[in-house]
């Protein structure tokens, strides 16, 4: 079934939300110093975990002087400003793996296309869980990284993984409604009418891996993908999809049934490959963290070349 559904145009972006960037700031209402405040918003980080935050000079007051002691004074009216400079302080460095964000409970990475999630060969394939898993074992060599929720090989973008089975366990026991928002982004061939809607089909997996939508309810799974066309050309159309369901190959089945597959998709019947890759980006994932349950946003701009798609008319 496919249907319009303009009331969710516009659905992807946060609201009253700031995606976490490389830097927070707070500002100071009362006099203090520098590690109580800290421990009191970066709550529940450990004190260890707040003074190599200082140790590593990435603790900034008023925007221009990087600070170092932790009784350093604080004046109402003052900032505090924390940078996400953790990638240096613990040399994490990966050509398809980006640091976003880090606590002692998850991870947020922005994947490349071309890394798996996960190793699901057992043969040992690099992967996102693997490169990060020996991260953190640098400092903790017991310590384990938690698979939350996968991203195709071919697709990029944000993820979530957790440091601790409590976490992983507290953020699938009820995904649907933890994960309050996931947007991605897609180039794919022609262009959607109408620009924007939903496409409402169930999912089943056939005995081949392949993913075909189903009317038939004793087999399918309910999965439901809204989209808004973006940018469009002759050949291509750029859209935002935001999900209601999180089916494995869901956007790209969705795209396919009607009419308009993921470029480069070649399992879903795409016959154009504009950007010798897949086309989807997982732009924006918005959820309540699983301990301090906090609402957290991220957002990764999707690549430019994206965008170039539509420069070379």
């Amino acid at each position: 079934m496919h249907k319009q559904n303009p009331s969710r145009q516009g659905a992807c972006h946060a609201k009253n939300i700031e995606p976490h960037a490389a830097r927070r700031t707070f500002h100071v209402t009362e006099s203090t110093s520098l590690l109580p405040f800290l421990r009191e918003k970066l709550a529940p980080q450990s004190a260890t975990t707040i003074k190599n935050l200082l140790k590593h000079e990435c603790v900034i007051v008023n925007e221009h002087t990087s600070i170092t002691r932790f009784d350093y004074p604080l004046n109402p009216g003052d900032t505090v400003s924390i940078t996400s400079s953790r990638e240096q302080r613990y040399g994490f460095h990966h050509p398809l793996l980006k640091l976003l964000f880090e606590d002692d409970f998850i991870l947020i990475v922005d994947k490349g296309s071309g890394l798996h999630s996960v190793d699901s060969t057992a043969g040992g394939i690099d992967n996102a869980a693997s490169i990060l898993e020996k991260y953190i074992q640098k400092r903790s060599p017991s310590k384990r990284i938690y698979i939350v929720h996968r991203l195709d090989r071919d697709t990029s973008g944000v993820m979530i993984f957790a440091k601790s089975r409590e976490a992983q366990n507290k953020l699938l026991a009820d995904w649907n409604h933890t994960v309050l928002e996931r947007c991605y982004i897609a180039v794919v061939e022609g262009c959607p009418v109408p620009e924007t809607g939903t496409v409402d089909e169930m999912l089943y997996e056939d005995d081949h891996k392949i993913v075909r939508t189903t009317r038939d309810k004793t087999i399918g799974l309910p999965a439901v993908t809204h989209y808004q066309v973006l940018k469009k050309n002759a050949k291509f159309a750029l859209v935002k999809l935001e999900l209601e369901t999180g089916r494995t190959n869901q956007i790209r089945v969705h795209m396919q049934s009607i009419g308009h597959p993921v470029v480069g998709d070649f399992k879903y019947k795409a016959a154009q490959d504009p950007l010798h890759r897949l086309g989807l980006h997982a732009k924006t994932i918005k959820f309540i963290h699983p301990i301090t349950q906090k609402i957290m946003a991220f957002d990764v701009h999707e690549p430019k070349s994206f965008g170039q798609v539509f420069e070379e008319e």
